[in-house]
């Protein structure tokens, strides 16, 4: 196995793994590390409990104060004067963050790492001749350029090597 699918597959780990703890999966009387796929995340306004309409003016700043909700309740108890539904309360916020947070709730960066680890099989498997079964591709520097590509974010970690550039 390369350096190169070894360290995607650490950071995969990583990323799952945060989301899954933004889900607060832990603390669930159950336990267990699956997702129901209910962790989705939407901002509502803080006293109403309702919902926001965001994506008008993305440069807009929301000057009340606001709360980031998973869209179904969490099956864990929450800390007294919090509903089974908070994640976050805040006053101020960029209307381009919150939207950032809400489309990159834990069910969908653990469906693009579920795709991601994919994609990472498919590409690993190579033939006796250093050709990656998957795109027929002369592996070089450690993975095909779909590997490479798939390790481009994670640039400025620290184990990333300067070779797997595509």
């Amino acid at each position: 196995m390369s350096d190169l699918v070894e360290f995607l597959r650490a950071r995969l780990f990583e990323d799952e793994d945060t989301a899954r703890w933004a889900a607060d999966y832990r603390s669930r009387p159950s336990g267990g590390p699956d997702l129901s796929g209910d962790e989705r995340w939407q901002w509502v306004e803080t006293h109403s409990g309702e919902r926001l309409r965001l994506g008008r003016r993305p440069m807009d700043h929301l000057q009340r104060p606001v709360s980031l909700r998973s869209v179904n309740e969490y099956p864990w108890q929450s800390r007294p004067g919090f509903g089974p539904h908070h994640v976050l309360d805040v006053s101020f916020v960029k209307e381009g963050v919150a939207l950032h947070m809400a489309r990159h709730s834990p069910a969908r960066v653990v469906a693009e790492v579920r795709l991601k680890r994919r994609l990472l099989e498919l590409h690993s498997r190579m033939n006796g001749t250093g050709v990656c079964q998957a795109c027929g591709e002369h592996v070089r520097e450690g993975g095909c350029t779909t590997l490479r590509l798939l390790a481009t974010p994670y640039a400025d970690h620290p184990e990333y090597r300067a070779n797997w550039r595509v």
